[in-house]
């Protein structure tokens, strides 16, 4: 059933473009909630996954504008506070205390919107946020560019490691899955200073051997599209996220916030 659920998720993804064709850790924001819990979180967190924000009718994986700024209004108002993938690892690996109501948003691929439109609503609501980079389709059509990337890091905004070329990784040998997130890793590094912490694997598809390959170069997280929420005590390498597009008004958007037994669209 997992299966078939994470098949379902990553057709919807590839209507995006994921593929390529088209749709380390940057510093915390000063804006982090200071509103803690004397306690760990308990119920779990969910971790959003979202990839293109556009008017695109007919492809459920894009989300609009006016439902994406309704989704940050929503936080907002019923007392969400964002949280980093630092955070979320560290509540993963040690139940360290989060926010009360955290939720975690990170955006795969790196279009054009994702600086255009993401970066400023989320600057202006002061919520931190992960982008997982293609680093061979920086600057190409509908893309960021590395300057964007580098003023976006400089302003906290988390930039993650989502290989060169975004193959699917579990069909490639394991030399070719290590020049892959390597190649991209060292271009992040040259590009933008610093090396990125935490890994998105293309399609969701991983297996040991990727996994063996991201512990040994350091990544201290890697999110995958397998369906749930996140717990303490949870694999570090295969992080659950919630896929998030237009299907997803806000009655099921407050569900995926607080439930792990969310209703499939």
């Amino acid at each position: 059933m997992r299966r078939l659920l994470v098949l379902c998720i990553l057709c919807l993804a590839v209507l995006t473009g994921c593929g390529g064709e088209t749709p380390k850790s940057a510093a915390e924001p000063a804006n982090i909630p200071a509103v803690v819990k004397t306690e760990p979180v308990e119920h779990g967190v969910s971790v959003l996954m979202y990839h293109k924000v556009a008017a695109i009718r007919d492809n459920p994986a894009v989300i609009s504008e006016e439902n994406f700024r309704a989704q940050m209004q929503h936080l907002k108002d019923n007392g969400y506070h964002p949280i980093t993938l630092a955070q979320l690892a560290d509540y993963i690996q040690a139940a360290k205390p989060l926010p009360e109501k955290p939720v975690c948003i990170t955006f795969d691929d790196g279009y054009a919107d994702s600086y255009h439109v993401v970066y400023p609503l989320l600057k202006e609501y002061g919520f931190p946020w992960t982008l997982f980079v293609i680093t061979d389709q920086v600057g190409t059509e509908d893309r960021v560019t590395w300057d964007q990337l580098r003023e976006m890091q400089a302003a906290g905004v988390t930039l993650g490691n989502h290989t060169r070329t975004h193959p699917e990784l579990i069909y490639l040998d394991s030399a070719q899955q290590r020049e892959e997130i390597r190649s991209a890793q060292a271009r992040m590094i040259r590009e933008l200073g610093r090396a990125p912490e935490f890994f998105c694997y293309p399609y969701g598809l991983y297996d040991d051997d990727v996994i063996a390959a991201l512990k040994e170069d350091g990544f201290r997280l890697a999110v995958t599209m397998d369906p749930g929420r996140v717990h303490t005590g949870d694999d570090l390498y295969t992080v659950q996220r919630i896929w998030i597009g237009n299907p997803v008004d806000l009655e099921h958007y407050e569900e995926r916030l607080t439930t792990d037994a969310y209703r499939s669209l």
